[in-house]
């Protein structure tokens, strides 16, 4: 009975020392101020909008973020009016003018930064929307989003495939509405750490001049325990373990 109670209570340390640690956390878009992201040297960003997380936007080799929607909202921009991806509440939708410069691809690079987070985060959870091709005029244009963040899971839908690291659009779907699910792509990353996760938007073919844009949903992950609050658990089981042996030891002089 000794010894179950001292396990007992070192495990119960230990689950105590990391609860807070590993509790999922889930950045909600509906929470941060609506509108255009602010830009910072020629790069849109989250800011002080999420707590330790920042979210940046950037353009390069002719890709522009444009202005986009019934109001003409400069994007990148928290908003419910330009894709839903078939779910209620805001987004980051981003718009780009893919214009080919010569100096190679049109393409935007979305880069999120779990900069608070000392040892990383596990079990990252987000939805990107309306991930599709579009017709100009004789020519299909497809969307294209690749991953530079190793080991992540991506599941695609009806409008788009998987490949790798890289998702395709390869038929229309609604930017809101019935059907605007038929773009969207699960992305999720699993048990171990990572710091950051990169991924790229740009559009095939790649020389031709085009208006194309995705959204990004709630973002949810957890925490990895940081060494101290393990090291407060393990530092439990120890002193427990060196008791019991105290104790058998104790036990065994008054039997001999």
């Amino acid at each position: 009975m000794k010894k179950l109670w001292i396990l007992g209570f070192a495990s119960t340390l230990l689950v105590l020392s990391s609860v807070g640690a590993r509790a999922s956390v889930t950045l909600d878009w509906n929470t941060v101020p609506q509108g255009t992201l602010q830009k910072v040297g020629g790069v849109y960003t989250t800011g002080n909008d999420f707590s330790g997380v920042n979210l940046t936007v950037a353009g390069s080799n002719g890709a522009t973020p444009f202005r986009f929607g019934s109001a003409g909202l400069q994007t990148p921009a928290v908003t419910n009016t330009i894709f839903s991806g078939g779910q209620a509440g805001s987004n980051l939708s981003t718009v780009a003018l893919f214009k080919p410069s010569g100096s190679g691809t049109p393409t935007v690079t979305f880069t999120i930064n779990f900069m608070a987070y000392k040892q990383g985060v596990k079990d990252v959870n987000f939805t990107l929307f309306d991930v599709d091709s579009n017709k100009h005029g004789s020519v299909n244009f497809q969307e294209v989003v690749t991953f530079q963040t190793a080991g992540l899971t991506l599941t695609g839908s009806a409008d788009n495939v998987v490949s790798g690291n890289t998702v395709t659009g390869v038929k229309t779907s609604s930017n809101t509405g019935a059907g605007s699910s038929d773009g969207n792509v699960t992305v999720k990353s699993g048990n171990l750490p990572l710091h950051q996760i990169v991924f790229t938007f740009s559009g095939l073919p790649s020389d031709f001049t085009a208006l194309a844009g995705i959204g990004i949903g709630n973002i949810s992950f957890t925490p990895v325990p940081e060494v101290g609050q393990l090291a407060i658990g393990l530092v439990a089981c120890l002193v427990g373990a060196l008791w019991l042996r105290k104790v058998r030891r104790q036990s065994a002089s008054s039997i001999a």
